[in-house]
């Protein structure tokens, strides 16, 4: 009999499959939690998405706390295991693919495949572009900052890029 192995994230309460998310434990009764990155401690363990936006809202709780070590660990498997976006989108920036900007992609939400949010966007505009994803079933990834994503189209900011193209959408995603 095969087990369910999709558990709920603390931070974001998403259910994911436990190979996309980062197991905790609590140390001792302190309340302190280390990471288990085997997921085989014999202890009652916490889920927590591999994305960035997680592990900064985990380092900010309050119930939850972690050693700095474990989260800086967390965020050197999370990028070690991350493409780098920017360097695709940069050698895709001249195509007709891209679009970037809020009004942009809710005007062609229905042609887009793929989604990349700056990890420093407002929590309004994160919340209307998530709920967007969610409704359409657009998968998204949180990655770089607005300046970063700014760079690519010579711009001082953006908040926000749509990838149009259903192939290098796959190719981004997997």
């Amino acid at each position: 009999m095969k087990t369910n192995s999709e558990r709920m994230c603390v931070i974001c309460r998403d259910k994911k499959n436990k190979a996309d998310l980062f197991r905790i434990v609590e140390k001792n009764e302190d309340g302190k939690y280390i990471l288990d990155e085997n997921q085989i401690a014999q202890k009652r363990g916490q889920y927590v998405c591999k994305t960035h936006e997680c592990i900064n809202r985990l380092s900010k709780h309050k119930k939850i706390k972690m050693e700095i070590e474990d989260l800086l660990k967390m965020l050197n498997l999370l990028k070690k295991n991350t493409k780098d976006y920017l360097k695709i989108l940069k050698a895709m920036k001249n195509s007709q693919e891209l679009v970037f900007g809020m009004n942009m992609i809710f005007d062609e939400i229905e042609k887009i495949h793929f989604i990349i949010i700056a990890e420093d966007i407002s929590e309004k505009n994160d919340k209307r572009i998530i709920a967007k994803a969610k409704e359409k079933n657009i998968p998204y990834v949180h990655y770089g900052k607005k300046n970063e994503l700014g760079d690519i189209f010579n711009k001082e900011e953006i908040n926000v890029i749509a990838v149009k193209n259903k192939k290098v959408a796959r190719g981004l995603i997997e």
